[in-house]
């Protein structure tokens, strides 16, 4: 009778812990860490050590006389974002919310027209009818190519009130067309006037807006769940949707509930739009500048991403009978948008720290009206010297871009592949 021999038992794979992963991560990239630490050393200088030293600042009263090594700044703890967030700084005319709605807007209108007006012009000079294409784009990219100090300092002289080009534009129209337009407007200066006043109908668009996008987020959560299409609970979007709903309800709520007992102005939402809703002349004058600056960008990544489309979808597209607005929704929209989506996230975050236009053009005048966020910064250190208050609110901006960008990234889907977007 035959013996059945037994096997030996197969050995038992042991789990691998994290730390085990990262010394055989280590062990076998080895020789590209001794390539790259020559850079992290400089990195670790010029870069980690200064932000670290701006943290430490942040939690202490940091003032001029504290830059001596033998006077050390007091430890304040969280008092320096309390007073940039909520009692304020003894700074004139300083206002963190209705600074932060103004940059909001600012940074929204001024890329909205960049991405509008690039991309129009981007589409109508890759027409083949056009004669000299390359010589307009050449020019179109001069605004863009040119310092932005150099163009902040002749658009500051475009608006002046004496003897400015705009102006001695509007005398020559007067002078050859009849018209009586004002040769004297106050352009970067004047306070009273404001062409736009929606203050008065922004509490209840704040209600409405707030409550309207709440819903649909709502809907959309009831729809697709909070699981990604493996079953698994996805973290980011119950974050994203569970949070909006949260800070969108409960703004359109309070609001409501503060128009009812008359304390509007005490409300934090409705402050973000108290500049932005009636902005100065000041304004409009920075806003075509800083268009004039801007476009250019946008029009050379869509110019780029146009030349990649392969003509034969159009001429497909054709056979098949598609209009042009078909065509333009069905092919160039989506082949736009790996280019222009990045392009446009970059775009926000330079328009959001627009500090030449701003500066060297308004000042942030009149009395503050056009300041932004990083050109406040600014101030608190050159013009202050609240060192402290100053770490403390470039961390506050920081962590603001880090939501912006999170939430840009997770609607347009930027880091994610054609294929999977």
């Amino acid at each position: 009778m035959a013996s059945i021999t037994r096997m030996p038992p197969l050995p038992v794979e042991r789990e691998t812990s994290m730390w085990d992963s990262f010394k055989n991560g280590i062990k076998q990239s080895g020789l590209p860490w001794l390539f790259i630490a020559p850079s992290i050393l400089i990195m670790l200088f010029i870069t980690f050590i200064p932000q670290i030293y701006q943290i430490t600042m942040a939690f202490q009263d940091f003032r001029l006389e504290h830059l001596r090594p033998d006077n050390p700044a007091p430890f304040v703890g969280l008092q320096n974002f309390e007073r940039v967030l909520i009692t304020g700084l003894n700074v004139e005319n300083y206002n963190f919310f209705p600074l932060l709605g103004f940059n909001f807007v600012w940074t929204f209108v001024n890329v909205t027209f960049h991405v509008v007006i690039g991309l129009a012009v981007a589409l109508a000079l890759n027409a083949e009818h056009v004669i000299g294409r390359r010589i307009y784009r050449a020019l179109f990219v001069l605004p863009w190519a040119l310092p932005g100090y150099i163009t902040a300092l002749v658009w500051n002289n475009l608006w002046q009130q004496n003897d400015g080009g705009i102006n001695l534009l509007i005398k020559s129209i007067n002078d050859n067309l009849g018209t009586s337009f004002s040769t004297n407007t106050n352009w970067l200066g004047e306070i009273s006037y404001r062409p736009i006043d929606l203050r008065a109908i922004i509490p209840w668009g704040v209600v409405i807006v707030c409550a309207l996008i709440a819903v649909l987020l709502a809907r959309r959560t009831l729809r697709l769940g909070l699981t990604n299409d493996g079953g698994r609970w996805d973290i980011s979007r119950t974050v994203f949707s569970i949070g909006g709903i949260i800070i969108l309800g409960a703004a359109a709520i309070f609001t409501a509930v503060d128009i009812v007992n008359g304390s509007v102005a005490t409300n934090r939402v409705v402050a973000l739009f108290d500049r932005a809703g009636a902005p100065t002349l000041a304004f409009y004058a920075v806003l075509i500048a800083n268009i004039w600056l801007g476009w250019p960008f946008m029009m050379t990544v869509a110019t780029g991403a146009l030349q990649s489309i392969p003509p034969d979808l159009y001429e497909a597209a054709d056979v098949d009978g598609a209009t042009k607005w078909q065509q333009f929704t069905n092919i160039t929209l989506p082949l736009l948008r790996p280019a222009m989506v990045p392009a446009i996230m970059l775009g926000t975050i330079w328009t959001f720290n627009q500090f030449n236009v701003i500066f060297f053009i308004t000042g942030g005048g009149p009395r503050g009206q056009t300041d932004l966020l990083v050109t406040q910064a600014y101030k608190l250190i050159q013009q202050e010297q609240q060192y402290g208050a100053a770490a403390a609110f470039s961390i506050v901006v920081f962590f603001i871009l880090l939501a912006i960008t999170l939430v840009q990234n997770r609607i347009t889907r930027a880091t994610k592949s054609y294929d999977e977007a």
